[in-house]
């Protein structure tokens, strides 16, 4: 089973459509069985850059593409708007829930957290998340921030798919990012948590990297 990440787009006033079209084509060029969007799509409100967003309906996996929020969702203050626009672009926005995801004889459970900036019924919720998934299922988790693998100790998750770093952006920026999150990018273990953290897709404000390139993992889960 294929899996592709993307997370960061962060579209809106520098980032366009054109951006997010080069991303799906890319996408779609690997032939993943799942899309996993991790979160930090946008820059700006539903009514602003959504046109930016529209290129996402064309992503192509037949085991599903699956979103979870992130926090420059809630920045935006239309974190609801904005997962409920996703989902009218086939997107399924997996709101602190999991689904089962099956090919041939083999199942896996897909869960999803929001991110931990969001409150109230959008407060991220590991319970939830992994509720009826059985002890010996294989259960991917989406969670924007790495260290919401903190939240998952203990609790069967086999591999956690976060953002959020931008794997420091701008070098040695990356050495503050240590101190908030476990990962900053590529596969590290918290506690008895794998996580895969990208480095994204886009970037935050003016689209300069250095010394942290954009990425789009895929990986491929093979039968043990």
């Amino acid at each position: 089973m294929r899996v592709a990440l993307v997370t960061d787009l962060h579209v809106g006033p520098i980032r366009d459509a054109g951006f997010t079209r080069r991303v799906v084509d890319q996408v779609n060029a690997q032939h993943p069985d799942v899309v996993v969007l991790g979160g930090d799509l946008i820059d700006g409100k539903v009514s602003q850059v959504s046109d930016a967003l529209a290129p996402l309906a064309d992503l192509e996996a037949p085991l599903g593409v699956f979103a979870v929020s992130g926090n420059h969702e809630f920045i935006s203050q239309e974190a609801d708007a904005w997962m409920d626009h996703w989902e009218t672009l086939g997107i399924d926005v997996l709101r602190n829930e999991n689904v089962t995801l099956t090919r041939g004889s083999a199942t896996i459970r897909m869960a999803g957290i929001h991110d931990e900036t969001g409150r109230g019924p959008d407060s991220p919720n590991i319970d939830d998340a992994l509720a009826g998934v059985p002890a010996d299922t294989f259960t991917m988790l989406a969670a924007h921030q790495p260290k919401a693998a903190e939240s998952g100790q203990g609790k069967g998750v086999d591999l956690q798919l976060s953002g959020h770093t931008h794997g420091g952006q701008l070098w040695p920026f990356r050495y503050a990012v240590l101190l908030q999150q476990p990962v900053v990018d590529g596969l590290g273990a918290v506690g008895d948590v794998p996580v895969l953290t990208s480095r994204g897709a886009g970037a935050w404000g003016p689209p300069v990297r250095v010394l942290a390139p954009p990425e789009i993992p895929v990986i491929t889960l093979r039968a043990g």
